[in-house]
């Protein structure tokens, strides 16, 4: 066979790769029957993905946003702090929560519960590896057996007529990847999208991304049902340098933003929009400001209330001179007010103009910073 003329679109993709992914990012994205502004995604990440949360990075350029993960079985209960989790806000547009559950009856008997929350779709979490919730048969437990993924999205398609999407990963062991298998059942199934995170289950964060996995599953879902299938790629997208390797490695049709965004809303924009310089300390002040604004609305302004938003005060305060004391002093501070006024007090020394150098590859303070250590003890209080 002679081989194939280069299509114009392919031409023009090897000429300008660059430019060409900017221009498919900022175009919609359609998950079955809905339709999102743009295909740059707020992850569901646990504790962190509260309504004020999920506002901030909706103004920063996020096309759609998550509830943090559920379990199934508080949501059948009815557990008070289920509708905590399930706020929205009014200038929500789009809206999804992400479940996950022990047995597929439980993941549909859960759908069913969300069938009476303003939600806009639903994703079944396959993917968590944080031990307390494996242990539970859930989250990444899930991808040990291949026949309980297709009887979970089977069961779940017949408790809504919203688009049923999974987030998975690469397989639950290191040396036994069943990406390809897991894709192909999703696909088949019908579920509307598919993310994949580039570890298994037994990597730590300190594993480099694999990007031909996220590769070969991109190419399972397009031998599988074609390109109608979107497949969202996550892991280590912290830049928009790291956004651009995510999608020329893999061929993914979107992006997934989790620990990269965490005190650095900033993202959105900046791979959204090339050439968009980080934020300069006034319109960091501002965007911080802003945040612990939609916290205080939400939530209240006394000691338990602000005392959540502290981990993202700390993520926050990075990027400028003096940013390690200033985290210290931020653990202690229980009030608004207060937050106010050593804000003020700290950023007087730096040039309001003065621009936030570009955070390194730890997108959010190691534990081993006193300040942060107390609030946060390694990956089994948050979610990626």
């Amino acid at each position: 066979c002679p081989p194939m003329t280069p299509s114009a679109h392919d031409l023009n993709v090897a000429r300008h790769p660059g430019r060409y992914l900017k221009i498919m990012l900022n175009s919609e994205l359609n998950i079955g029957t809905l339709t999102i502004p743009n295909r740059v995604i707020l992850a569901p990440l646990v504790g962190v993905s509260d309504l004020p949360f999920r506002r901030i990075c909706a103004e920063m350029g996020a096309g759609m946003g998550y509830v943090e993960m559920l379990s199934s079985q508080p949501l059948i209960h009815g557990a008070r702090i289920t509708g905590t989790l399930l706020a929205r806000h009014a200038s929500e547009r789009l809206l999804g929560a992400q479940l996950t559950g022990p047995t597929p009856e439980k993941v549909a008997d859960a759908i069913a519960v969300l069938e009476g929350y303003p939600l806009d779709t639903i994703d079944i979490n396959m993917g968590c590896p944080v031990r307390k919730v494996v242990a539970r048969k859930s989250g990444s437990a899930i991808l040990q057996d291949p026949q309980r993924v297709s009887r979970t999205i089977e069961l779940a398609l017949q408790r809504t007529t919203r688009p049923i999407t999974a987030k998975i990963r690469l397989g639950y062991k290191r040396n036994d990847k069943n990406v390809t298998e897991i894709v192909r059942r999703l696909a088949a199934g019908g579920v509307s999208m598919i993310s994949i995170h580039g570890r298994t289950r037994e990597d730590r964060y300190d594993v480099a991304v694999d990007y031909d996995s996220i590769a070969a599953g991109v190419a399972a879902a397009r031998a599988e049902v074609g390109a109608g299938l979107p497949v969202i790629g996550n892991g280590d997208i912290l830049d928009a340098a790291s956004a651009d390797i995510m999608l020329e490695r893999t061929g993914c049709d979107g992006l997934m933003i989790s620990r990269g965004v965490l005190g650095n809303p900033w993202i959105f924009e900046q791979i959204l929009t090339p050439g968009t310089p980080q934020p300069t300390v006034a319109a960091w002040r501002h965007v911080l400001m802003r945040h612990l604004g939609y916290h205080s609305e939400h939530f209240g302004t006394g000691a338990i209330s602000t005392a959540p938003f502290r981990k993202h005060l700390l993520w926050y305060a990075s990027g400028f001179p003096g940013m390690r004391r200033l985290r210290e002093r931020l653990a202690r501070l229980n009030h608004p007010d207060e937050i106010f006024e050593l804000l003020d007090d700290a950023l007087k020394q730096i040039n309001p103009e003065t621009r936030r150098f570009t955070p390194t590859a730890r997108a959010r303070p190691e534990p081993s910073d006193p300040a942060v250590g107390r609030f946060l003890r390694a990956s089994d209080s948050t979610t990626f």
